[in-house]
């Protein structure tokens, strides 16, 4: 039996809760001990990761100040996000833990300098969720421009699909200190009920799409948009397509859009964050789930609702393209090619088809111990780089 093992795991934002929670089940069956540095939990979130594994000291003074201007609220967070980062540099200074495995660098930069800072005491791991800066969205050239160098001053670094590890090979970064981690499954905390008892249910028998998640331009929500304006009336006729999440942008262009083209009958906006209940609703109504991305590496919406058994209209992109059985759990499409993903909507709703076959991916447990082996490669290359 391995011997225990001290990590810290900074998620600072606590962007991919579910994930962590996950993981921490999956490092803990391998006598890994985590200690996650996050933000206290906000109104309306859940406990994914048990709290005796949390010390959430991130932005403690300022979250929740959305009263205040965005331009003050987003430097009083930058300073408290530096003041995160200081903490984080006492604790390992005074706990030196086998390892610090960063989930997200929030702003680039200045997360590297601290990097580099935390190496002098425990070597640092570094989980590239996105392999894309921000997925292809310019979100100033502070973020965009230092995306890297986080990067480049990790000992480590964690990507989940392998079309991930070629774009940071790409850029330049050794292939040697790149693994690949596969993504897990995700759990409903609530099962979705009968079709007919949920909230979204409707008597007109229509097929129903779901393109769910936070809307964000990467999403591609304009082209699929774009796609069922091309399909002939007696599809669209028979179509619905529900858009739901927390919109991250303006979505009054794209609902201006959805007019022009006619589409207002055809496509519902649920522009909130869904609860756990609302998202079992969504889901039960649920013919198909769309993913008509321009970009991205894994997807914690498809992790989710693979589960499910929906068939699924995916771009030709990332953990789509490397895990979903074209033609068994669903269809591929070429990114951002209307007329293909046109072709793929009105195939689902002529033949209705179900899954049958599950792609890959692999257990928690798995992923533990895949990511323990990594810790390990940390350790012996930042003692050998210390002689």
């Amino acid at each position: 039996m391995a011997s225990n093992m001290r990590v810290m795991l900074v998620d600072p934002s606590l962007f991919t809760g579910p994930y962590d929670g996950a993981l921490t089940q999956g490092l803990v069956a391998h006598n890994v001990l985590p200690q996650w540095a996050t933000r206290p939990l906000r109104k309306g979130d859940q406990a994914e990761i048990e709290a005796e594994f949390v010390d959430p000291y991130f932005y403690r003074w300022v979250d929740g100040l959305d009263f205040l201007p965005e331009k003050l609220r987003l430097a009083l967070k930058g300073v408290s996000h530096i003041w995160g980062l200081s903490q984080l540099l006492f604790k390992v200074w005074r706990r030196r833990p086998d390892v610090v495995h960063f989930q997200w660098a929030v702003l680039p930069k200045i997360d590297a300098w601290f990097i580099r800072q935390l190496r002098r005491w425990s070597p640092v791991v570094l989980t590239v969720h996105d392999t894309v800066p921000f997925n292809g969205e310019k979100i100033s050239t502070f973020h965009n421009n230092g995306f890297d160098q986080p990067l480049w001053s990790s000992d480590r670094l964690i990507v989940h699909t392998q079309a991930g590890r070629a774009n940071l090979v790409a850029r330049g970064l050794p292939a040697s200190k790149i693994d690949v981690v596969r993504h897990g499954p995700l759990a409903l905390k609530v099962a979705p009920p009968a079709a007919a008892t949920s909230a979204f249910h409707e008597d007109r028998g229509r097929y129903t799409l779901v393109l769910f998640g936070e809307i964000k331009p990467y999403k591609g929500v304009d082209v699929i948009l774009s796609a069922m304006a091309t399909l002939p009336q007696e599809i669209k006729s028979s179509l619905r397509l529900i858009v739901a999440g927390r919109p991250r942008m303006d979505i009054e262009p794209l609902q201006r859009q959805a007019s022009e083209l006619q589409l207002d009958g055809v496509v519902e906006w649920v522009p909130r964050r869904l609860s756990d209940e609302e998202m079992a609703d969504l889901f039960a109504v649920a013919d198909s789930l769309v993913f008509p991305y321009r970009q991205i590496d894994a997807s914690g919406v498809y992790y989710l609702t693979k589960s499910l058994r929906r068939w699924m209209i995916a771009s030709a992109v990332g953990v789509f393209k490397e895990d979903m059985l074209d033609g068994q759990e669903g269809r591929l499409v070429p990114s951002e090619d209307v007329a293909a993903l046109a072709a793929a909507i009105e195939e689902a709703c002529l033949t209705r088809p179900s899954p049958d076959a599950a792609g890959g991916g692999g257990s928690w447990t798995e992923i533990g111990d895949r990511t323990r082996q990594v810790y390990d490669k940390a350790m012996e290359s930042w003692r050998h780089e210390r002689g």
